[in-house]
């Protein structure tokens, strides 16, 4: 517990560990190229997540939506850890790290227990019939604003 409340206490200092230009032989094409690769990384794997969340709002009632919402959290956090190892060159979060890493274990494994249990649903879907109901939504649309138009056609050639 002692162990626990120290890590706790210390999440944020860099102090117990040198920055990661100290560690080693790094040259300065192998650290950059590192730094550089992480970042381009960490970016993309906050893209992808802004993408789904768009595609969610896009779309209403979408199917699964929590598989959704667990795989935006499994990238940022997998794209968190990239981020932090870039940022190790200068400083030594490792703590922080830890901290990151246990929480994309979680939920990542909560992501493949989530796909698992719903991976027989999603099987079972029917993607033509998602597309019959699209297409039948659009035409109800369409029906609907004919409706409302002849109406008003209707109430001003009674005035």
């Amino acid at each position: 517990m002692e162990q626990l409340k120290d890590f706790i206490s210390n999440l944020f200092s860099a102090d117990d560990w040198p920055p990661r230009w100290v560690c080693g032989d790094w040259s300065a094409f192998h650290g950059w190229l590192y730094i550089t690769s992480d970042i381009v990384i960490w970016l993309a794997y906050f893209v992808i997540p802004a993408i789904i969340i768009f595609f969610i709002q896009k779309r209403h009632n979408l199917p699964f939506l929590p598989v959704f919402w667990l795989f935006g959290a499994f990238i940022i956090l997998c794209g968190s850890t990239h981020l932090i190892d870039a940022l190790m060159f200068w400083w030594p979060g490792y703590r922080l790290s830890a901290l990151i890493r246990l929480l994309t274990a979680l939920v990542s494994m909560a992501t493949a227990f989530v796909l698992i249990r719903d991976l027989p649903k999603l099987i079972e879907m029917k993607p033509q019939d998602e597309l019959k109901t699209y297409q039948m939504e659009k035409q109800l649309k369409m029906y609907e604003a004919e409706i409302s138009e002849l109406k008003e056609r209707l109430n001003s050639n009674t005035k």
